[in-house]
């Protein structure tokens, strides 16, 4: 890299017909000024980067690819939680569709016991009676002669 001495200290072979001395002088002393001024601008801009790469400063592009990326995988993660919850939820109606099922051929089964309990009371009662099964007194049994004695 050229510095602003190497240009203010550059000497040139003399030779005939050559260029202005001072002409040249004068632009070889303003070109290494602004490039005095660059490199003290480099050197103030130099650490600033550094703590930029330090930081991981990214691109606006970076940033918004970066931003998209987490955007899908926000929406492929409420698509499975979704889908899973979906599922579980299929599961537990067909868990409960099962229950019901199984809780209607329990109440059937226990209306049957109940029916045949009553009709076996009703048969125990029309038999302590003497009643036949259609309902009219049974003429073996007479029931009158208990009642009176």
């Amino acid at each position: 890299m050229i510095h602003e001495k190497d240009i203010l200290e550059r000497k040139f072979n003399k030779a005939l017909r050559g260029y202005d001395k001072v002409e040249v002088r004068y632009f070889l002393e303003m070109l290494a000024e602004e490039f005095g001024k660059l490199e003290s601008r480099i050197k103030e801009l130099e650490p600033i980067e550094k703590q930029l790469k330090q930081m991981d400063i990214k691109s606006p592009e970076n940033i918004i690819k970066d931003a998209e990326e987490r955007a899908r995988k926000i929406v492929y993660d409420a698509e499975k939680l979704a889908s899973d919850v979906l599922d579980a939820t299929k599961h537990k109606k067909e868990s409960e569709k099962e229950e019901i099922v199984k809780l209607q051929h329990r109440k059937n089964r226990l209306i049957q016991t109940l029916n045949d309990a009553i009709r076996k009371q009703a048969d125990l009662l029309c038999f302590l009676k003497g009643d036949t099964e259609d309902g009219t007194p049974d003429p073996d049994n007479d029931e009158s002669d208990w009642q009176k004695k």
